[in-house]
C-alpha cells in the first residue's frame, strides 16, 4: 500500500533572471574639429612639351598677350592632375619663361663656336607664338650681337722675360715668337756697359776711336708678338630699357 499524500509540493527549476542592460552613452554634443583651411596656392603648372614648369600667373599674364587671354577664362587644356598642356619645345620655352620671369635678354654665346643662332631662332619664333613682344622684337634686330664684343690688341715684347704674368679669364693670349737681327754699338775699349749705349762712352772713348767711324756689329734677339682677343659683355643691351 502507498503511502498518504506529502502535503510538499516538488521543486520547479528556475529560471535565470537575465542582467540589466546598461543603459547607452549619451550622444556627445561636442562638434568635431573643423578641417584645417589652407590658402590658395598662387601657382600654375605648365605642361609644355615633355617638360613642367611651376610659376606664378603673373609672371606670364604681365608680359605675354598668349597667357593674358588664356588665363582670363577657363583653360580648356587643364588635365587631370590640374596642369595646363602647351605643345611646344619645353627647352626652349625655358628662355621665355626666364625672361618673363627677369626681363633679361637670352645671350647664347660661346668664345669657340661664337652665336648659337638656330637657337636664337627657335626662341624668336616662340616668343612670336606667345606674344611676347619686347623678346621678339629683341631677337629680330638680333640686338644680341651688339651685346657682345670682341677687342684685339697686339703689342711687340723684348723677350720672354715680358710673357710672363696672368690675364683675366675672358681674355685669350697668343704668343708668335720670332728672331730679328739689330744693329748693337760697340765700345771702342769694349766696356761692357757701354755696348749698345753710345751716350755711355766718353772722352776716353771717343780718344781711343779716333776718326774712325762708331762700329756696329750684328746682335739675334728674340722678339714676341703678342696677340690678345678680350670678349666683353655689355650687360645694358640685356635689359630691357623702360
Amino acid at each position: 500500500m502507498s503511502g498518504p499524500p506529502s502535503d510538499t509540493a516538488p521543486a520547479l527549476p528556475t529560471t535565470p533572471t537575465p542582467a540589466p542592460t546598461p543603459a547607452p552613452a549619451p550622444a556627445s554634443t561636442t562638434a568635431p574639429a573643423p578641417a584645417p583651411t589652407l590658402a590658395p596656392c598662387n601657382t600654375i603648372s605648365l605642361q609644355v612639351g615633355e617638360r613642367r614648369f611651376v610659376t606664378r600667373p603673373a609672371t606670364l599674364t604681365r608680359g605675354s598677350d598668349f597667357f593674358a587671354k588664356r588665363l582670363s577664362g577657363r583653360w580648356p587644356d587643364m588635365q587631370q592632375d590640374g596642369s595646363y598642356f602647351i605643345d611646344a619645345d619645353g627647352q626652349v620655352f625655358e628662355h621665355v619663361l626666364r625672361y618673363l620671369r627677369h626681363e633679361i635678354m637670352p645671350i647664347f654665346y660661346d668664345e669657340v663656336k661664337g652665336h648659337e643662332y638656330a637657337l636664337y631662332l627657335a626662341v624668336l619664333e616662340q616668343a612670336r607664338f606667345f606674344g611676347v613682344e619686347p623678346l621678339r622684337k629683341w631677337l629680330e634686330e638680333q640686338k644680341y650681337v651688339r651685346a657682345v664684343k670682341i677687342v684685339h690688341s697686339a703689342r711687340v715684347l723684348e723677350g720672354l722675360e715680358d710673357v710672363s704674368g696672368s690675364t683675366e679669364s675672358h681674355v685669350k693670349t697668343e704668343h708668335h715668337v720670332t728672331w730679328k737681327t739689330r744693329k748693337v754699338y760697340v765700345c771702342p775699349r769694349a766696356i761692357f756697359g757701354h755696348m749698345g749705349n753710345p751716350n755711355a762712352c766718353g772722352r776716353l772713348c771717343r780718344n781711343a776711336r779716333g776718326d774712325a767711324d762708331d762700329e756696329y756689329e750684328d746682335e739675334e734677339v728674340l722678339k714676341v708678338l703678342e696677340v690678345r682677343k678680350m670678349t666683353v659683355l655689355d650687360p645694358k643691351t640685356c635689359v630691357e630699357q623702360r
